[in-house]
C-alpha cells in the first residue's frame, strides 16, 4: 500500500522507528551505548565537528540494524527452516552491522582519545 502524501509517510517512518526499538534488543543496547558515548563527549569537551561526526555514526549504526532486523524479518517470513540462501542474507546483513559498529567504536574512540589528550595532558 502506497502512502498518499509525505505526513503519512512520516507517520510510518516513525511507527518503523518505534516497532524496531521496542521488539529488537540490539536497538537498547545501541541507545545505551550512544548514551554512554554522548556523555562520555560531554564530559570530554568535544567540538562542534565531534558531535556532528557522532551523530552521523550513530545514524548510520541505526539505520545498518533497522535495515539488519527487516532482512532477518523478511527471511524468517519466508521459511524458518534451515535455508543456505536466506542464511546468507542474514549472515551478510549481520556482518554489515558488525563492520558499521567498528567503525563507530573506532571513530568514537578516536574522537574521545584525541579529547583527553588535548584537555589532560
Amino acid at each position: 500500500m502506497k502512502n498518499k502524501n509525505f505526513l503519512q509517510s512520516v507517520k510510518c517512518a516513525i511507527r518503523g522507528l518505534e516497532i524496531g526499538f521496542r521488539t529488537e534488543r540490539n536497538f537498547k543496547i545501541y541507545c545505551g551505548i550512544a548514551l554512554l558515548f554522548l556523555i562520555l563527549n560531554i564530559l570530554t569537551g568535544s567540538g562542534l565537528y565531534d558531535y556532528l561526526f557522532f551523530l552521523l555514526l550513530v545514524c548510520i549504526v541505526f539505520s545498518v540494524e533497522y535495515i539488519n532486523t527487516s532482512l532477518e524479518r523478511l527471511c524468517d517470513s519466508f521459511s524458518m527452516e534451515e535455508n543456505t540462501n536466506m542464511k546468507f542474507v542474514k549472515d551478510v546483513a549481520a556482518g554489515s552491522v558488525l563492520c558499521m559498529g567498528i567503525a563507530f567504536f573506532g571513530g568514537e574512540g578516536a574522537i574521545l582519545v584525541s579529547n583527553i589528550i588535548n584537555k589532560f595532558l
